[in-house]
């Protein structure tokens, strides 16, 4: 019988893999090793350092553990810069572990891995995204301009950044979408289905800017007339367009326009949310996710210096109290 503690686990998992799966000692030793610093890194991510040490955890402890803390262990693994193939390794470490308490002890009720691909594609799908100063640098860019491409821009990378919208979102914005005096406007996504979004100040004020320019330009075909987001040759934004606005914009910011997308952006606006406090369950709402598991990917490692300084810079100079507030990064 397996017992409660932690280390109880462990040491039957270990007998399982020398006498039944006969894995070398030396494997066991890296699998047990990888295994302890799993628990060490829910002791101090999840458990808020409850114990003094994963030894004096308890198998409810790690019966309660998620597909979601697994995503920000292998993102803690990323932040401190160990090689795909460790980070690959070891991950399939804690798979075996984990299959070894569901499917042989039946000592666990769900299977944490089970949407965790092995592959090693896995690593490539996971979102690259902007770091705080980069993101700080590009919405200081254009933010004194009097140019009308840079007006525009400027709304385009507040929305982006701030709302977390798709490319085809933000291209089929209408005018008549957004309502100003409730600070929030209607995005319709992937399938045209509809979702709120919200306006924080600085985005809000961007849009006003561009919309006072927008009123005196010439629309090309009278079916633009209500698209917010114009060419300077009066016609609808199109997908080159947008991408050549954006990577003009990383390159004057002096980010690699080779490594990030427009996509980038969105992916930015989700990981400051999460880093923020934000509950998943708010991010997965406004990005318009359909599934919980598409918006765990963000949930990145807790980092009390990340969040500090999220609380003081410019893009989060207030505090998310209210749904209008939750889309600011």
């Amino acid at each position: 019988m397996l017992g409660n503690k932690s280390t109880d686990v462990i040491e039957e998992f270990s007998n399982y893999l020398i006498g039944i799966k006969n894995l070398s000692s030396q494997y066991v030793s890296n699998i047990i090793t990888t295994l302890k610093q799993f628990l060490s890194f829910m002791n101090i991510y999840k458990y808020k350092g409850k114990y003094e040490s994963y030894e004096d955890m308890k198998l409810n402890d790690i019966r309660a553990l998620t597909n979601s803390d697994i995503y920000s262990f292998i993102y803690y693994l990323a932040e401190k810069h160990y090689k795909q193939g460790s980070r690959i390794l070891k991950i399939e470490h804690l798979r075996n572990f984990f299959d070894f308490l569901f499917k042989i002890k039946h000592n666990i009720f769900t299977q944490p891995f089970k949407k965790i691909n092995r592959e090693k594609k896995m690593y490539d799908k996971l979102p690259n995204y902007l770091s705080l100063e980069e993101s700080k640098r590009l919405l200081k860019l254009y933010s004194d301009s009097d140019k009308i491409t840079e007006i525009r821009d400027n709304a385009i990378l507040h929305l982006f950044l701030n709302c977390g919208l798709r490319r085809s979102e933000l291209i089929n914005l209408k005018i008549d979408d957004f309502n100003f005096e409730e600070n929030k406007f209607i995005i319709f996504g992937k399938g045209n289905k509809e979702r709120m979004g919200y306006l924080n100040q600085s985005t809000k004020d961007a849009i006003l800017k561009y919309l006072e320019i927008r009123k005196n330009m010439t629309v090309k075909n009278t079916k633009d007339s209500n698209i917010l987001f114009l060419s300077y040759l009066g016609k609808k934004l199109g997908k080159d367009a947008l991408r050549k606005i954006i990577k003009k914009a990383y390159k004057k910011a002096n980010i690699n326009s080779d490594i990030y997308t427009i996509h980038t952006l969105r992916h930015t606006c989700a990981t400051l949310l999460y880093r923020n406090g934000i509950d998943i369950k708010i991010i997965k709402e406004l990005l318009g996710h359909v599934q919980i598991d598409t918006t765990e990917i963000y949930t990145h490692l807790y980092d009390k210096d990340v969040m500090n300084a999220l609380q003081t810079h410019s893009l989060s100079s207030f505090m998310m109290k209210d749904a209008i507030e939750f889309c600011a990064a």
